[in-house]
């Protein structure tokens, strides 16, 4: 019995506390959190100034409610919590927000009269590690950050989704009150059943519940279609497309034919397909099937001002290479022959090749009005004379570049299409090869082959660098700052001699 009333030490250590640790060793909620906070309020950049402190106020007090965070600066403060936002951004991303919230609150104090609510802070990530293509996405990388460069072919409309929803029911008005909604396209099955029990009152039947929209907390959202990259696909196959979901302050940030690189949450959704048996065809979904969708948490846009696209930075080396040919007085006859080596002669067609890939200077009028400074070339000869070629040399050489057939293609296919979202049962946009090639050259090969309406097609994306769609209801104009490089036979396949110049236009 010695030692039954001995009532025992307890202490507390302020310094190592068991909270900031769960039993795995691993940060705990609160622990997190705090982390994060520091971060947003201590981190140094080189410059010794407080870059993420001043961007939330800066952000703040315009009234934009976002913070851009960069994951190298995060990981150089806090190695583990940057690893766990990478393995874990469904747990710690809102941990995030809200410490950018609460920071948000004490840096911006004292607000205004009627603004005293702290409004919500959208972080959005960025990263310097190397991007993973869209075919080399595998199970592995299911709920973690992940990096993908693309092309965006088509965007949505902008439209509402719920983050938190209140419900009724029908029967006995019983309220349930700020349910929050999962983000991403996952929706909320609503209860099957009431469990609120009336004396004297029978009891509320199936499926009695019902939205209340005007109690509901609601966010924009808008989703867009990525295709990858043409240089990035092998040959014989078939570019991947990938669906991203934006929400809040990405949405709207980019239009089909832009260039990205998207930091997102690897996610999976519902699949939903037709059901044979249902004569209406009804969607059925399918228990074990679920589709993959990126839910983006940060859009980098690489086709910005003209449409070039970003480039590689120069090494010095490169740089003072480049200045000594610059130097050159022959330079123009280098570059020329530089161009499809293997080919011999035809000098002044790649002189002409070499002017296109250059191009001109665009000008901007004091009145508004653009002059293009793209050039377009047509090929026009025999058979044999290695015009595809070229066409195949330029498609590699320019930063982008798209090759297609004229047989093979289509007005649509060539400028843009209207087509119906399967989800939403919207008219959407897709843009076309010259879209895609915003700031590169599009290569068409038997120009003489396509149909008269599809060559009429493109005449205004080569003159005025737009196309104007009026399709469906969507009145829009999407740039095509390209040049094309066409290839073409005679009217009657060879060149006649003996017809002199009445078949010059062979495609009259």
């Amino acid at each position: 019995m010695a030692g039954f009333d001995d009532p025992g030490v307890f202490f507390s250590d302020p310094f190592f506390s068991s909270e900031d640790r769960s039993e795995d060793g691993d940060l705990s909620r609160v622990a997190a959190q705090r982390r994060f906070k520091d971060f947003i309020k201590t981190f140094m950049d080189h410059d010794s100034c407080y870059c993420y402190r001043d961007q939330l106020k800066r952000h703040y007090n315009l009234g934009q409610y976002w913070l851009v965070v960069e994951l190298g600066d995060l990981s150089s403060f806090d190695a583990q919590l940057a690893d766990k936002l990478s393995r874990l951004p469904s747990e710690f991303m809102p941990m995030f927000e809200e410490a950018a919230r609460e920071a948000a609150d004490e840096l911006t104090q004292p607000r205004p009269l009627g603004e005293e609510q702290v409004e919500d802070i959208q972080v959005l990530l960025r990263s310097e590690a190397n991007p993973i293509q869209i075919r080399e996405l595998r199970s592995e990388h299911m709920a973690r950050l992940v990096k993908v460069p693309g092309i965006v072919i088509s965007a949505s409309g902008v439209r509402a989704k719920a983050t938190r929803i209140s419900i009724q029911c029908r029967s006995c008005k019983t309220f349930r009150s700020n349910i929050p909604i999962k983000p991403g396209l996952e929706g909320y099955s609503l209860p099957r059943r009431c469990n609120t029990e009336q004396a004297g009152r029978p009891k509320c039947p199936v499926d009695p519940f019902f939205i209340v929209p005007d109690k509901c907390k609601c966010v924009d959202f808008q989703v867009l279609k990525l295709q990858e990259s043409p240089d990035a696909v092998p040959k014989g196959e078939l570019p991947r497309h990938m669906q991203l979901y934006c929400d809040r302050y990405l949405t709207d940030k980019v239009v089909p034919g832009n260039r990205v690189t998207v930091m997102g949450v690897y996610s999976i959704r519902k699949a939903t397909f037709k059901s044979s048996k249902s004569s209406r065809g009804e969607k059925a979904t399918s228990a074990g099937l679920r589709r993959p969708y990126l839910r983006v948490v940060g859009i980098e846009v690489e086709s910005e001002g003209p449409g070039r696209a970003g480039s590689a930075p120069l090494t010095p080396q490169e740089e003072e290479e480049l200045r000594r040919l610059a130097a050159r007085p022959d330079i123009y006859d280098v570059i020329a022959k530089s161009i499809a080596p293997s080919i011999y002669g035809s000098i002044d067609i790649k002189k002409a090749i070499a002017c296109l890939l250059f191009g001109g200077s665009r000008k901007r009028l004091p009145d508004g009005l653009t002059r293009r400074g793209d050039i377009n070339l047509l090929l026009l000869g025999d058979p044999g004379t290695a015009k595809s070629q070229l066409l195949k040399f330029v498609e590699k050489v320019a930063p982008i570049g798209v090759y297609t057939s004229g047989k093979g293609s289509s007005a649509a296919g060539l400028t843009a299409s209207v087509m119906r979202d399967p989800v939403s049962r919207n008219f959407i946009m897709e843009g076309g090869a010259m879209v895609l090639a915003d700031g590169g050259v599009v290569c068409i090969d038997e120009f003489d082959k396509m149909r008269e309406d599809d060559r009429v097609a493109i005449h205004e994306a080569m003159e005025q660098q737009t196309i104007s769609i009026a399709k469906a209801g969507i009145t829009t104009t999407l740039n095509s700052r390209c040049s094309v490089l066409a290839a073409a036979n005679s009217v009657f396949g060879r060149w006649d001699d003996t017809k002199g110049e009445a078949v010059s236009d062979s495609l009259s």
